[in-house]
């Protein structure tokens, strides 16, 4: 067996067989075993532990892409399994831009979910306020310990779709709120803009734009030359797009021609 096998870190490892996974739906103990030059008992304890986090779903044989139950999931919980080694990457990368004492907006979704998740580990922070829509990120990080992050979270309606608040109270609420940095997500980005498929969504997405010195988008790569029904902002009203690597080449040239700043995670 290859020397370095045994040097590559678990979890560049698992990261590596959750990719593998995600892209071809189902892999085999042995199929992982020979692309990774490890032994079969290795990628068996990986895919155990793969499963109880719930990033794969463990099968006989081997291992299938999301969870149990997946296609019977509201569309916020199929979400969570779909790229996450990816959105990981997308939200160290992300938080990694969020510095002591600044105040920001965070969006709903399961990339901001994955950048909220990596602010809570951001032990150096001290007064960071964020202000969010999310129950899902508000309950992520106002628990966090140490108590080194304020959570306000905007009021509004629920929306059971994406776990968040929206209109009337939370886009009333934005108005009066000024932040250093937003952070969005949206469903497709292309040279015509970032888009989405829900109007409500969208609205509150604007106003993170209005209210912030800074604007961020956070998508993963499937995003990437998609276009929704509608427009949250043209390209030229966010300062940078976040997305992974896996990116197709030809799409992110593009958006870069039009004038995007584009940090790759």
């Amino acid at each position: 067996m290859p020397e370095w096998s045994q040097t590559v870190p678990a979890a560049v490892r698992r990261e590596q067989i959750v990719s593998i996974i995600e892209r071809q739906g189902f892999a085999r103990v042995q199929e992982l075993s020979r692309a990774l030059s490890v032994s079969e008992v290795t990628v068996r304890s990986d895919l155990d532990l793969l499963a109880e986090e719930n990033i794969i779903q463990r099968v006989h044989g081997g291992a299938m892409s999301g969870i149990k139950s997946t296609a019977h999931s509201p569309d916020y919980e199929r979400a969570l399994t779909r790229a996450v080694t990816e959105k990981r990457r997308i939200g160290n990368a992300a938080a990694a831009l969020v510095e002591s004492e600044m105040a920001i907006l965070l969006d709903a979704g399961t990339t901001t979910l994955a950048l909220a998740r990596a602010l809570r580990a951001r032990e150096d922070l001290r007064g960071v306020v964020v202000f969010t829509n999310s129950l899902t990120i508000a309950l992520e990080l106002g628990v966090a310990e140490p108590h080194h992050i304020t959570v306000v979270v905007t009021g509004g309606t629920v929306s059971y779709k994406q776990r968040s608040l929206i209109d009337p109270l939370g886009d009333m609420f934005l108005g009066s709120v000024h932040s250093d940095l937003c952070f969005i997500g949206c469903n497709g980005v292309s040279v015509t803009g970032f888009t989405n498929s829900s109007l409500p969504e969208v609205t509150m997405k604007r106003r993170y734009l209005d209210s912030a010195a800074r604007r961020i988008v956070v998508a993963d790569s499937s995003k990437i030359g998609k276009s929704q029904m509608i427009q949250v902002a043209p390209l030229d009203r966010i300062d940078t797009l976040v997305t992974g690597i896996e990116a197709p080449p030809l799409e992110l040239e593009a958006l870069r021609e039009a004038g995007l700043t584009i940090e790759l995670a």
